[in-house]
């Protein structure tokens, strides 16, 4: 069974992102050459994304796009495993920066953005269904 097709932000997000990225090197005295590239990033992988992945199952998964309830699912399972790798790398660098007595700031609200988001969004899932 295959889903409607909606519009995906991916697009327009990263373009803003990029233009915004951009903008924020220029304001902070950056080349314009890593303006740039900090631009192009975003925005490069969001026009292939939303491009190839009209062609891609796996790739319109990236794009926001799963072209079935099987995709969905996948959508789904990646994002989890994504969640758990980036929580782990976060609280890595915790340590770490704990350990070599750095700022460790930065990496524990990083962390806790990261459980209050999963924490909102398993509350919202749970609510909802």
């Amino acid at each position: 069974m295959t889903t409607g097709i909606r519009r995906s932000p991916v697009l327009l997000v990263g373009i803003l992102i990029g233009l915004a990225l951009g903008a924020t090197e220029l304001a902070t005295g950056e080349p314009n050459s890593r303006a740039a590239l900090s631009t192009a990033i975003p925005i490069a992988y969001a026009v292939l994304v939303t491009v190839v992945g009209r062609r891609s199952e796996t790739v319109s998964v990236l794009a926001g796009r799963p072209v079935d309830e099987r995709w969905e699912h996948v959508n789904l399972e990646a994002s989890a495993w994504a969640l758990g790798a980036t929580a782990i790398v976060v609280l890595v660098a915790f340590a770490v920066t704990e350990v070599t007595q750095g700022d460790w700031t930065p990496y524990a609200f990083t962390g806790a953005v990261i459980a209050a988001n999963n924490i909102g969004a398993l509350a919202i899932i749970r609510i909802k269904g």
